[in-house]
Protein backbone atom coordinates (compact mmCIF):
# COMPACT_ATOMS: atom_id res chain seq x y z
CA UNK A 1 0.00 0.00 0.00
CA UNK A 2 1.15 3.51 -0.75
CA UNK A 3 0.50 6.49 0.87
CA UNK A 4 0.93 10.15 -0.17
CA UNK A 5 3.11 12.74 1.63
CA UNK A 6 4.63 15.82 1.52
CA UNK A 7 8.48 15.78 2.33
CA UNK A 8 10.18 18.11 2.98
CA UNK A 9 13.52 18.12 0.73
CA UNK A 10 15.41 21.26 1.63
CA UNK A 11 14.47 25.07 2.87
CA UNK A 12 11.19 26.11 0.82
CA UNK A 13 11.22 23.00 -1.11
CA UNK A 14 8.42 20.11 -0.93
CA UNK A 15 8.33 17.52 -2.79
CA UNK A 16 4.87 15.22 -3.31
CA UNK A 17 6.04 11.47 -3.10
CA UNK A 18 4.63 8.22 -2.64
CA UNK A 19 5.54 5.99 0.10
CA UNK A 20 5.43 2.43 0.85
CA UNK A 21 2.94 1.87 3.90
CA UNK A 22 4.57 -0.65 6.37
CA UNK A 23 2.78 -4.22 6.80
CA UNK A 24 3.50 -4.32 10.25
CA UNK A 25 3.64 -1.50 12.87
CA UNK A 26 6.37 -0.49 15.40
CA UNK A 27 7.12 -3.12 18.04
CA UNK A 28 4.34 -2.23 20.62
CA UNK A 29 3.24 0.78 18.14
CA UNK A 30 0.60 1.82 15.78
CA UNK A 31 -0.33 3.19 12.15
CA UNK A 32 -2.66 5.57 11.91
CA UNK A 33 -4.47 6.26 9.03
CA UNK A 34 -4.60 10.05 8.90
CA UNK A 35 -7.73 12.42 8.46
CA UNK A 36 -5.74 15.49 8.93
CA UNK A 37 -3.33 17.68 10.01
CA UNK A 38 -3.18 21.51 11.82
CA UNK A 39 -0.20 24.07 11.19
CA UNK A 40 1.68 26.36 13.69
CA UNK A 41 3.89 29.03 13.54
CA UNK A 42 6.93 26.30 13.87
CA UNK A 43 5.78 24.46 10.75
CA UNK A 44 6.37 28.12 8.71
CA UNK A 45 9.74 28.35 10.60
CA UNK A 46 10.51 24.85 9.83
CA UNK A 47 9.56 24.96 6.13
CA UNK A 48 11.54 28.27 5.74
CA UNK A 49 15.21 26.18 6.96
CA UNK A 50 14.65 27.77 10.73
CA UNK A 51 14.62 23.87 12.34
CA UNK A 52 17.36 22.60 10.22
CA UNK A 53 20.00 25.40 10.37
CA UNK A 54 18.92 25.14 14.66
CA UNK A 55 20.54 21.81 14.70
CA UNK A 56 17.10 20.19 15.15
CA UNK A 57 16.21 18.42 12.70
CA UNK A 58 17.81 17.41 8.85
CA UNK A 59 16.64 16.77 5.16
CA UNK A 60 14.11 14.95 4.19
CA UNK A 61 11.20 14.70 6.58
CA UNK A 62 7.84 14.57 6.77
CA UNK A 63 6.67 17.73 8.41
CA UNK A 64 3.13 18.11 10.94
CA UNK A 65 3.05 17.51 14.59
CA UNK A 66 -0.98 17.90 15.30
CA UNK A 67 -2.47 15.21 13.61
CA UNK A 68 -5.73 13.28 14.18
CA UNK A 69 -6.71 10.05 12.17
CA UNK A 70 -7.84 6.53 13.01
CA UNK A 71 -6.11 3.14 13.72
CA UNK A 72 -5.60 1.41 10.30
CA UNK A 73 -2.92 -1.08 12.28
CA UNK A 74 -2.02 -1.98 15.88
CA UNK A 75 0.38 -4.45 17.33
CA UNK A 76 -1.24 -6.79 20.45
CA UNK A 77 0.75 -4.88 23.26
CA UNK A 78 -0.70 -1.45 21.59
CA UNK A 79 -3.65 -3.05 22.49
CA UNK A 80 -3.28 -3.45 25.78
CA UNK A 81 -1.21 -0.26 26.18
CA UNK A 82 -4.03 2.54 24.71
CA UNK A 83 -6.98 0.38 25.09
CA UNK A 84 -7.80 1.12 21.67
CA UNK A 85 -8.44 -1.30 18.56
CA UNK A 86 -8.27 -0.58 14.66
CA UNK A 87 -11.04 1.96 13.07
CA UNK A 88 -10.82 4.13 16.72
CA UNK A 89 -10.40 7.59 16.30
CA UNK A 90 -7.50 9.20 17.77
CA UNK A 91 -5.51 12.98 18.54
CA UNK A 92 -1.68 12.12 18.65
CA UNK A 93 0.13 14.13 21.08
CA UNK A 94 3.25 15.71 18.84
CA UNK A 95 5.80 14.68 21.41
CA UNK A 96 6.07 11.53 22.55
CA UNK A 97 8.50 11.52 26.12
CA UNK A 98 10.69 8.29 27.33
CA UNK A 99 9.35 8.07 30.47
CA UNK A 100 12.41 6.55 32.04
CA UNK A 101 15.36 9.76 31.83
CA UNK A 102 15.80 12.33 34.37
CA UNK A 103 13.82 14.72 33.01
CA UNK A 104 10.45 12.37 32.97
CA UNK A 105 11.62 11.33 36.45
CA UNK A 106 10.99 14.66 37.61
CA UNK A 107 7.83 15.62 35.77
CA UNK A 108 10.18 17.89 33.63
CA UNK A 109 11.06 18.33 30.22
CA UNK A 110 12.37 14.85 28.72
CA UNK A 111 15.89 14.71 27.01
CA UNK A 112 14.99 12.08 24.97
CA UNK A 113 11.96 13.14 23.30
CA UNK A 114 10.28 11.48 20.19
CA UNK A 115 8.94 14.58 17.89
CA UNK A 116 6.36 14.29 15.29
CA UNK A 117 6.91 16.11 11.54
CA UNK A 118 10.93 16.20 12.76
CA UNK A 119 12.04 12.78 12.27
CA UNK A 120 14.07 11.56 9.30
CA UNK A 121 12.57 9.94 6.37
CA UNK A 122 15.17 7.14 6.36
CA UNK A 123 14.08 6.04 9.49
CA UNK A 124 11.84 3.15 8.79
CA UNK A 125 9.51 4.12 6.40
CA UNK A 126 9.55 7.83 7.00
CA UNK A 127 6.03 8.17 7.70
CA UNK A 128 6.67 9.93 10.69
CA UNK A 129 4.40 13.51 10.03
CA UNK A 130 1.35 14.42 9.39
CA UNK A 131 1.21 16.06 6.14
CA UNK A 132 0.95 12.42 4.85
CA UNK A 133 -1.92 9.76 4.54
CA UNK A 134 -0.25 7.79 6.83
CA UNK A 135 2.00 7.53 9.83
CA UNK A 136 3.58 5.33 11.96
CA UNK A 137 3.07 5.64 15.69
CA UNK A 138 5.63 4.44 18.21
CA UNK A 139 4.43 2.84 21.49
CA UNK A 140 5.52 5.95 23.75
CA UNK A 141 3.03 8.18 22.24
CA UNK A 142 0.09 9.59 24.01
CA UNK A 143 -3.45 9.14 21.97
CA UNK A 144 -6.73 10.36 23.16
CA UNK A 145 -10.01 9.64 21.96
CA UNK A 146 -11.82 11.64 19.39
CA UNK A 147 -15.24 11.83 18.95
CA UNK A 148 -16.60 10.36 15.59
CA UNK A 149 -19.11 13.21 15.46
CA UNK A 150 -16.59 15.87 15.65
CA UNK A 151 -15.39 17.29 12.17
CA UNK A 152 -12.11 16.89 11.43
CA UNK A 153 -11.40 20.82 11.48
CA UNK A 154 -13.11 21.13 15.14
CA UNK A 155 -11.08 18.15 15.89
CA UNK A 156 -7.83 19.33 15.13
CA UNK A 157 -8.32 22.31 17.21
CA UNK A 158 -6.94 20.26 20.27
CA UNK A 159 -3.33 21.40 19.99
CA UNK A 160 -4.11 24.91 20.38
CA UNK A 161 -6.90 24.69 22.45
CA UNK A 162 -4.32 22.94 24.61
CA UNK A 163 -1.69 24.89 24.89
CA UNK A 164 -4.02 27.71 26.22
CA UNK A 165 -5.20 25.03 29.19
CA UNK A 166 -1.34 24.15 30.01
CA UNK A 167 -0.40 28.16 29.64
CA UNK A 168 -3.26 30.19 31.45
CA UNK A 169 -4.47 27.41 34.02
CA UNK A 170 -1.78 24.53 34.38
CA UNK A 171 1.53 27.19 34.65
CA UNK A 172 -0.41 30.53 35.08
CA UNK A 173 -2.27 29.15 37.52
CA UNK A 174 -5.13 31.64 36.69
CA UNK A 175 -7.93 31.46 39.39
CA UNK A 176 -11.82 31.95 39.33
CA UNK A 177 -12.34 35.50 39.47
CA UNK A 178 -8.73 36.70 38.15
CA UNK A 179 -8.29 39.09 35.47
CA UNK A 180 -5.89 37.89 32.73
CA UNK A 181 -4.26 40.31 29.71
CA UNK A 182 -3.52 37.84 26.85
CA UNK A 183 -0.75 39.72 24.32
CA UNK A 184 -1.84 38.54 21.23
CA UNK A 185 -4.57 37.51 18.83
CA UNK A 186 -3.48 34.61 17.22
CA UNK A 187 -4.38 30.48 17.33
CA UNK A 188 -2.38 30.38 21.03
CA UNK A 189 -3.91 33.72 22.31
CA UNK A 190 -7.74 32.47 21.37
CA UNK A 191 -6.75 29.42 22.60
CA UNK A 192 -5.68 31.35 26.00
CA UNK A 193 -9.27 33.43 25.93
CA UNK A 194 -11.28 30.12 25.89
CA UNK A 195 -9.30 28.90 28.83
CA UNK A 196 -9.80 31.82 30.57
CA UNK A 197 -13.35 31.71 29.74
CA UNK A 198 -13.57 28.18 30.85
CA UNK A 199 -11.73 29.06 34.31
CA UNK A 200 -14.21 31.63 35.25
CA UNK A 201 -11.70 34.91 34.73
CA UNK A 202 -13.71 38.48 35.38
CA UNK A 203 -11.95 40.41 32.85
CA UNK A 204 -10.38 38.49 29.90
CA UNK A 205 -8.27 41.55 27.61
CA UNK A 206 -7.00 40.48 24.47
CA UNK A 207 -4.51 43.20 22.36
CA UNK A 208 -3.47 42.38 18.37
CA UNK A 209 -2.17 44.83 15.87
CA UNK A 210 -4.51 46.59 13.20
CA UNK A 211 -4.22 43.61 10.77
CA UNK A 212 -5.60 41.32 13.12
CA UNK A 213 -8.76 43.12 13.91
CA UNK A 214 -10.94 39.72 12.53
CA UNK A 215 -9.35 37.87 15.18
CA UNK A 216 -10.01 40.36 18.14
CA UNK A 217 -13.57 40.05 16.60
CA UNK A 218 -13.23 35.94 17.38
CA UNK A 219 -11.63 37.02 20.02
CA UNK A 220 -15.06 39.04 21.76
CA UNK A 221 -17.19 36.08 20.20
CA UNK A 222 -14.85 33.42 22.34
CA UNK A 223 -15.34 35.56 25.60
CA UNK A 224 -12.89 38.03 25.92
CA UNK A 225 -14.44 41.49 27.82
CA UNK A 226 -11.91 43.86 25.97
CA UNK A 227 -9.65 44.22 23.29
CA UNK A 228 -7.28 46.51 21.95
CA UNK A 229 -5.50 47.24 19.46
CA UNK A 230 -1.64 47.47 20.46
CA UNK A 231 -0.36 50.43 17.54
CA UNK A 232 -3.24 52.62 18.93
CA UNK A 233 -3.13 52.33 22.49
CA UNK A 234 -1.50 52.82 25.98
CA UNK A 235 -1.27 48.42 26.81
CA UNK A 236 -0.33 49.84 30.76
CA UNK A 237 -2.53 52.67 30.82
CA UNK A 238 -5.32 51.00 29.88
CA UNK A 239 -4.85 48.20 31.66
CA UNK A 240 -4.28 50.47 34.96
CA UNK A 241 -7.85 52.02 33.88
CA UNK A 242 -9.77 48.75 33.74
CA UNK A 243 -8.01 47.79 36.90
CA UNK A 244 -8.29 51.03 38.58
CA UNK A 245 -4.82 50.63 39.08
CA UNK A 246 -4.42 47.35 40.67
CA UNK A 247 -3.23 46.01 37.35
CA UNK A 248 -3.81 42.54 35.82
CA UNK A 249 -3.38 39.30 38.23
CA UNK A 250 -2.00 37.14 35.53
CA UNK A 251 -0.49 38.00 31.87
CA UNK A 252 0.37 35.73 28.74
CA UNK A 253 2.70 36.54 26.49
CA UNK A 254 2.02 34.87 23.02
CA UNK A 255 3.57 37.15 20.47
CA UNK A 256 6.78 36.06 18.40
CA UNK A 257 9.84 37.95 17.52
CA UNK A 258 9.13 41.53 19.65
CA UNK A 259 9.80 42.38 23.06
CA UNK A 260 7.94 45.07 23.50
CA UNK A 261 5.34 43.22 25.08
CA UNK A 262 7.63 41.75 27.86
CA UNK A 263 7.82 45.44 28.91
CA UNK A 264 4.27 46.04 28.58
CA UNK A 265 3.55 42.67 30.65
CA UNK A 266 5.70 43.51 33.43
CA UNK A 267 4.25 47.48 33.53
CA UNK A 268 0.74 46.00 33.98
CA UNK A 269 0.86 43.37 35.85
CA UNK A 270 0.07 43.62 39.76
CA UNK A 271 2.24 43.34 42.51
CA UNK A 272 3.11 39.53 42.55
CA UNK A 273 1.38 38.76 39.58
CA UNK A 274 2.20 35.88 37.34
CA UNK A 275 3.83 36.62 33.86
CA UNK A 276 3.62 33.65 31.54
CA UNK A 277 6.25 33.60 28.50
CA UNK A 278 5.14 31.70 25.57
CA UNK A 279 5.75 33.84 22.43
CA UNK A 280 9.63 32.41 21.16
CA UNK A 281 12.05 35.84 20.29
CA UNK A 282 13.95 33.95 17.43
CA UNK A 283 16.90 33.31 20.66
CA UNK A 284 17.66 37.13 20.55
CA UNK A 285 18.75 38.80 23.62
CA UNK A 286 17.03 41.46 25.05
CA UNK A 287 18.67 45.23 25.92
CA UNK A 288 16.77 47.14 28.52
CA UNK A 289 14.92 44.24 30.75
CA UNK A 290 13.75 46.19 34.04
CA UNK A 291 14.86 44.17 36.23
CA UNK A 292 14.53 46.01 39.29
CA UNK A 293 11.04 46.74 38.25
CA UNK A 294 10.59 42.84 38.21
CA UNK A 295 12.00 42.15 41.40
CA UNK A 296 10.49 45.31 43.48
CA UNK A 297 7.05 43.86 42.30
CA UNK A 298 7.46 40.73 42.76
CA UNK A 299 6.40 39.14 40.03
CA UNK A 300 7.01 35.55 39.38
CA UNK A 301 7.49 34.76 35.20
CA UNK A 302 6.92 31.37 33.81
CA UNK A 303 8.57 30.28 30.28
CA UNK A 304 6.34 27.66 28.80
CA UNK A 305 6.61 25.30 25.63
CA UNK A 306 4.01 23.53 23.88
CA UNK A 307 1.56 21.18 26.07
CA UNK A 308 0.86 18.32 28.39
CA UNK A 309 -1.37 15.53 28.62
CA UNK A 310 -4.11 17.17 31.27
CA UNK A 311 -4.30 20.13 28.83
CA UNK A 312 -4.55 18.08 26.14
CA UNK A 313 -7.77 16.17 27.69
CA UNK A 314 -8.89 19.40 29.13
CA UNK A 315 -8.91 20.86 25.19
CA UNK A 316 -10.57 17.75 23.14
CA UNK A 317 -13.45 17.89 26.09
CA UNK A 318 -14.54 21.49 25.88
CA UNK A 319 -14.40 20.98 21.48
CA UNK A 320 -16.86 17.86 22.07
CA UNK A 321 -19.25 19.80 24.83
CA UNK A 322 -19.82 21.87 21.72
CA UNK A 323 -20.16 25.01 24.76
CA UNK A 324 -18.12 27.59 22.50
CA UNK A 325 -18.38 28.88 19.01
CA UNK A 326 -14.53 27.16 18.30
CA UNK A 327 -15.39 26.69 14.20
CA UNK A 328 -14.88 30.31 14.12
CA UNK A 329 -10.72 29.58 14.78
CA UNK A 330 -10.22 27.55 11.37
CA UNK A 331 -10.05 29.36 8.15
CA UNK A 332 -8.66 27.40 5.57
CA UNK A 333 -8.80 22.96 5.23
CA UNK A 334 -6.51 22.13 1.77
CA UNK A 335 -5.25 19.01 0.73
CA UNK A 336 -1.61 17.60 0.85
CA UNK A 337 -0.61 18.57 -2.49
CA UNK A 338 -0.93 22.42 -1.40
CA UNK A 339 0.55 22.20 1.70
CA UNK A 340 3.09 25.04 0.88
CA UNK A 341 0.25 27.07 -0.66
CA UNK A 342 -1.12 26.51 3.57
CA UNK A 343 2.13 27.26 5.08
CA UNK A 344 2.23 30.49 3.05
CA UNK A 345 -1.57 31.32 4.03
CA UNK A 346 -0.60 30.87 7.70
CA UNK A 347 2.27 32.94 7.26
CA UNK A 348 0.75 36.08 5.98
CA UNK A 349 2.26 35.28 2.37
CA UNK A 350 -0.81 35.04 -0.02
CA UNK A 351 -2.64 38.92 -0.43
CA UNK A 352 -6.31 38.80 0.62
CA UNK A 353 -5.85 35.88 2.90
CA UNK A 354 -7.08 36.19 6.49
CA UNK A 355 -5.65 32.60 8.24
CA UNK A 356 -5.50 31.99 12.00
CA UNK A 357 -5.89 27.75 11.66
CA UNK A 358 -5.22 26.07 8.94
CA UNK A 359 -5.56 22.33 8.39
CA UNK A 360 -4.08 19.96 6.09
CA UNK A 361 -6.63 16.65 5.14
CA UNK A 362 -5.06 13.89 4.15
CA UNK A 363 -7.61 12.04 2.26
CA UNK A 364 -8.85 15.74 0.16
Amino acid sequence: MKAKAAVLVGDNNIEIRELDVPVDPPPGGAILAVEGCGMCGSDIKQYHGGTARAGIMSYPVIPGHETVGRIAKIDVEGVRRWGLKEGDRVAVHGIAPCGTCSGCMADSKCIDSFYYGFRSLHERSGLWGGFAQYMEIVPRTKLYPVSDSLSIEDALLFNPLAAGYDWLLAHGELQVGETVLILGSGQRGLACVVAAVEAGASQIIVTGLRSDAFKLDIARQLGATVTMIAEDEDIPGRIAELTNGRGVDLVCDTTPYVFEPVLDAIKAVRNKGRIVLSGLKDSRLMDGFPLDTLMMKQIRMIGVLASGHWATQQAIRVIESGRLPLGLMHTHSLPIDLLERGIKTLAGEIPGERALHVSILAQA
